[in-house]
């Protein structure tokens, strides 16, 4: 059975936080933390739920309590961090994607990072800031496949473990709703799923064509900014909404037929801001948390039958990730 748990939420103002599901209040974590940091990505070691790693605009740091301390990693000074994933049969190996669509890669638990490539889509369209890479999918049967989604570039593949990557934008070229990616991830039958304005797309191909969703046969929103498999299930998926970027409406959708059929998961409650981020426990997948861009929190331990609010202080804003874990 699993024992307590244990939600953390970062922010890109006001930095990380932890609660237990129980309890009434946040706590921030900042020993050895960044000054101000801006977190943008989190994620729990897989076999052991005390290590704790976060993406920032400093690098990546670990914690090895839990959140009670961290300390920087061995990553080139100057990588703002928005993606951070594990391998999926050996937790020693790591990626992460930065601003500036850079993959780096440690083969030593985090430790150490090694600079492997840059994703390059010379037709990104141009914004304030840098490509960045929101997401990186990994097959779990043949793990050299891997899939990026770049922010505001589409979608890139690569078939040599990240090495060099092939963008993959057949039907996205031009548009930048659909250029506009957030997340990635790869379910049944080696199907990748990604995230755009639009709602969520699927290739069974490895990006050689793509298949919309159609959210909006079922749902009234469907802007997305993440799209997550179940950890007990890749059948099942989960994936944000909000109407746009900004929106005062957020929710989950959520399909159990590899992303065939999609319903509102979110039952019997109001988000009040678009949804940008969603854990699933690792060790009781009945456990669902979401969070949304102004800070709400919203919980559900079995199974999106029942939902708890859990709302962050009104300092924290433009909240981006989320992770949950049994300890």
């Amino acid at each position: 059975m699993p024992g307590k748990t244990l939600i953390y939420v970062g922010a890109e103002a006001d930095g990380l936080y932890r609660k237990e599901a129980g309890d009434s209040r946040w706590e921030k974590l900042a020993k050895g933390m960044p000054p101000s940091p801006q977190v943008r990505a989190i994620v729990v070691h897989p076999e052991d739920s005390s290590t704790i790693f976060v993406g920032t605009q400093r690098g990546i740091y670990r914690s090895l309590d839990g959140g009670d301390s961290f300390e920087r990693m061995n990553l080139t000074e100057g990588r703002i961090v928005w993606s951070i994933k594990f391998h999926p049969h050996d937790s020693s190996i790591m990626f992460l994607g930065t601003e500036g669509s850079e993959v780096y890669k440690s083969v030593d638990g985090g430790e150490n990072w090694e600079y492997l490539s840059t994703v390059s889509n010379p037709d990104a369209v141009q914004m304030a800031f840098a490509t960045r890479i929101l997401g990186i999918g990994i097959e779990a049967g043949d793990t050299n496949q891997m899939y990026a989604a770049l922010e505001v570039g589409g979608a890139a593949h690569s078939s040599d473990g990240g090495k060099t990557w092939t963008i993959v934008n057949s039907v996205f070229e031009g548009d930048v709703d659909l250029l506009d990616l957030h997340g990635v991830t790869v379910g049944a039958g080696e199907s990748v799923f990604i995230s755009n304005r639009t709602g969520v797309w699927r290739t069974r191909d490895r990006g050689q064509t793509w298949d919309d969703l159609q959210f909006e046969n079922f749902s009234n929103i469907r802007y997305s900014r993440g799209v997550e498999v179940a950890p007990n299930d890749p059948s099942t998926l989960y994936a944000c909404v909000g109407l746009n970027f900004g929106s005062e409406e957020g929710g989950i959708l959520r399909s159990t037929d590899g992303g065939n059929n999609w319903s509102r998961f979110d039952q019997g409650i109001e988000p009040t801001s678009t949804t940008f981020g969603i854990a699933v426990n690792d060790r009781a997948p009945e456990q669902v948390y979401f969070c949304t861009r102004k800070g709400q929190v919203f919980g559900t331990h079995d199974g999106g039958a029942t939902w708890q609010g859990h709302d962050l202080p009104e300092i924290a804003a433009s909240v981006k990730a989320i992770a949950c874990t049994s300890a």
